[in-house]
């Protein structure tokens, strides 16, 4: 679960993309998107075998990992003007995605 956590958080990250330090973290983060999405997706596959008590957290770990694999479409070199309305509207659907994930990761952790 500590995963879920790790890229819940990476993906609240986006939300702090207005202020220009974190622009920059951001830009950092990008090339350990792609290895942790899909260890996080996969740790939300992993959740399904622990029992009907983890389907929450396997389904938004298999999202936040489609999520993370995604912001590789960013690095596409085509016009900035079409890369940044596709990023609004993916920053749109990643900030309630990275709530709900860490949420549900929070929660994880804490059942047996």
């Amino acid at each position: 679960m500590e995963f879920l956590l790790l890229g819940g958080m990476i993906l609240l990250m986006s939300f702090l993309d207005r202020i220009e330090v974190f622009k920059e973290a951001n830009k950092a983060l990008i090339g350990l998107k792609l290895p942790i999405g899909i260890v996080v997706f996969f740790v939300g596959l992993a959740a399904f075998s622990k029992g009907a008590r983890f389907i929450f957290p396997g389904i938004m770990g298999m999202v936040a990992g489609v999520f993370l694999v995604m912001d590789l479409l960013k690095l596409i070199p085509t016009n900035s003007d079409s890369v940044e309305r596709m990023d609004i509207a993916i920053t749109g659907f990643q900030i309630p995605v990275g709530i709900l994930t860490t949420i549900s990761a929070i929660v994880g952790l804490f059942i047996r």
